[in-house]
């Protein structure tokens, strides 16, 4: 098992597929709230499925003045407001051109709920999205670009490639790169916090090798949490006579230009998981 968590950090270069993208939620006294981008600059906007998306008129306070009709749960009302042009509207990785959102008063809700609220994010928008809301889990899921996706992933196999190799030349310098400072690493002998924990964790078990292990690896799920990635993998090792089989997980996350491994975890194999090959 241990040679398994020692080559556990290369798992990850073999991710393919679809993507889920989950955009975490915030609360504003209990109601949920989302973190976009527009031209470079953060905003909250408050999420509602029962009202058109709607621009906080104090936060944009520019456009073609006139009235708005404001649609939420309790009906349509007009009020005085202005028209604005959104070049590029972001959240999460997806980026929406050229809006036209209407801009209206909307202050008596950021006082309501304790926190500045500079928009709603409506059902319009949602649906443009082809956003699933996530209550339970406190996410909002996108449907990510295929070409973002492969951009991705071929930037993170580059990435372990040279990871790998400075494994196996044992050029710890560049190893330590390709960990975060705050690894964390659960195992079934215990669990490590920090690079430096978890270099000198492989230091040791390698230090016990008689001949590497062969590893096979089989993605079981895998999802692009905004510019991280988190994977199920299933290993299969082969010690000597022994194939282990091993269930875990991994999470990457990508600082700057530089993907790094954030968090390892794997189990113990079971009785049923263990296999003797005479090869």
């Amino acid at each position: 098992m241990r040679h398994a968590l020692i080559f556990g950090f290369l798992l990850v270069g073999t991710l393919g597929g679809c993507f889920a993208e989950d955009v975490p939620l915030a609360a504003c006294d209990g109601l949920p709230m989302v973190e976009v981008s527009i031209g470079g600059m953060e905003f909250s906007f408050l999420l509602d499925t029962a009202a058109t998306s709607t621009l906080n008129l104090g936060s944009f306070p520019y456009g073609d003045s006139q009235k708005i009709p404001v649609t939420s749960w309790n009906g349509t009302y007009s009020t005085r407001g202005q028209k604005v042009t959104i070049s590029d509207f972001v959240i999460g990785e997806h980026h929406l051109q050229n809006l036209r959102l209407s801009a209206v008063d909307l202050s008596a809700i950021g006082r309501a709920c304790g926190h500045t609220i500079h928009g709603i994010l409506g059902i319009d928008l949602l649906r443009r999205l082809g956003a699933v809301v996530d209550l339970k889990a406190h996410v909002v899921r996108l449907p990510v670009d295929l070409e973002i996706a492969q951009s991705h992933l071929e930037e993170l196999d580059k990435r372990l490639a040279l990871c790998a190799q400075a494994f196996n030349s044992g050029e710890e310098q560049v190893l330590l790169d390709c960990l975060d400072p705050r690894i964390v690493l659960f195992t079934a002998v215990g669990d490590f916090y920090g690079r430096e924990a978890f270099m000198e964790y492989l230091r040791r078990e390698r230090s016990t090798q008689r001949a590497l292990p062969q590893l096979v690896i089989t993605l079981r799920a895998h999802h692009l949490l905004g510019e991280d990635v988190w994977a199920e993998v299933e290993l299969r090792i082969k010690l000597d006579q022994q194939m282990l089989r091993i269930r875990g997980t991994v999470l990457c996350g990508k600082s700057g230009a530089v993907w790094r491994i954030v968090q390892l975890n794997s189990s113990a194999p079971s009785a049923d998981e263990l296999a003797f090959s005479g090869h």
